[in-house]
């Protein structure tokens, strides 16, 4: 009986006795990569749902309900990609009814079933956001984030989930939480935004399968650094880390960016709605940070970027390149309640005009921190 075989054989008891035991094994991230995900993602939507920075921290701390809900069944926080050939091969739909009809039911429920628990919750946080239902849209909204974080963490995406197949029993947690947690406050933040998606369901799939390949560079990692330091002390997380940041912080990357793009495409599948008293995007009272959109944009030779801030805080606007290079860097100082504006006038730190090209303007303040896309035209 091959490796695989045996596995599927305890499959069952194996993996739903150990979720019963150690629940941690379904935190997709830990806890706090979720918080990290959700809240960062805030940053990356459209400045036309800036409305959503009301609810910073609600959603920032609902982002790990779903780990501690009856109400969701396990098997929506994964999925076992490697289980389906077809999926490698470029023939595997991305509709879950055709999945059935390709194996059965039972056999993909066991598989895990997170894309189409990610497109059932995107068209909750639609239909409630359409109905007016803001209360439980905000939920929605938190709960769509850990799904979508869930589906970017490698090792929800394998049926080698915990390395019980390879002989690396318990990376799950040791990568997931031990690894990261102490690193999440050094992590630098991607550049872009949210975009809307044509396609939900087939985007998801796509980027499973960009992430996937970081599962035997997680188990490698592994093999070397608990062959220096078996017992995991802090040589091994050490090692792990050096092997595993590149990685780590492109997937997590990609987490904020794929969430602000599944948020984005919900709240336009709804209508565009806003919350009760707010009929248009200029009528939103800023009441916490928020980046405006720069005007003119596209600009030459200068724009103006506009802020307003809920509070005193220290102020730094970095211009960036498209592959995250910084063009020009600002440090604002102190800076008090109120509306606040800034020029840049197209030059880098050398007093050098750019490029014509794109540029993301990223304001950061008290922990919290926005990010624009300009064009600059000569």
């Amino acid at each position: 009986m091959n490796l695989f075989s045996r596995y599927m054989m305890t499959r069952n008891g194996l993996k739903f006795g150990l979720m019963f035991l150690m629940p941690f094994l379904l935190n997709g991230w830990g806890w706090g990569s979720h918080r990290y995900i959700n809240e960062h993602a805030l940053d990356y939507l459209p400045p036309e749902m800036s409305f959503f920075q009301t609810q910073r921290s609600f959603i920032r701390e609902h982002a790990v309900d779903p780990d501690q809900s009856n109400n969701r069944p396990n098997y929506w926080h994964y999925i076992d990609i490697d289980y389906y050939p077809e999926f490698f091969e470029g023939t595997l739909p991305t509709a879950f009814e055709d999945v059935v009809a390709l194996y059965d039911y039972n056999t993909v429920i066991d598989q895990g079933t997170v894309p189409w628990a990610i497109m059932i919750e995107m068209d909750s946080m639609s239909n409630l956001m359409a109905a007016g239902e803001w209360a439980m849209a905000w939920q929605a909204v938190a709960d769509l984030g850990h799904y979508v974080a869930d589906s970017h963490q490698p090792m929800h995406l394998t049926l080698n989930y915990n390395g019980q197949m390879t002989g690396n029993y318990g990376i799950h947690s040791r990568y997931e939480t031990t690894l990261i947690n102490p690193h999440l406050d050094e992590l630098p933040l991607p550049t872009g935004l949210g975009s809307y998606w044509e396609s939900p369901l087939d985007s998801v799939f796509g980027y499973i399968g960009e992430v996937y390949p970081y599962v035997d560079l997680v188990i490698d990692a592994d093999d070397a650094a608990g062959a220096v330091d078996p017992n995991y002390n802090s040589t091994y997380y050490s090692m792990m880390w050096d092997s595993l940041e590149i990685v780590t912080t492109d997937a997590i990357h990609r987490s904020i960016l794929d969430l602000a793009s599944i948020w984005y495409t919900a709240w336009i599948n709804a209508g565009s709605p806003y919350p009760p008293g707010l009929a248009t995007q200029d009528e939103i009272i800023p009441m916490g940070f928020s980046l405006r959109p720069n005007y003119p944009n596209p600009f030459n030779p200068v724009t103006t970027i506009s802020y307003h801030l809920p509070e005193t805080g220290r102020v730094q606007l970095t211009i960036t390149d498209v592959v995250g290079d910084t063009v020009r860097q600002y440090d604002l100082g102190e800076q008090g309640v109120g509306d606040h504006a800034v020029e840049w006038d197209g030059r880098d730190h050398s007093a050098q005009p750019v490029a014509t090209g794109i540029y993301f303007a990223r304001l950061a303040v008290n922990g919290a921190s926005g990010v624009i896309k300009m064009t600059y035209l000569k």
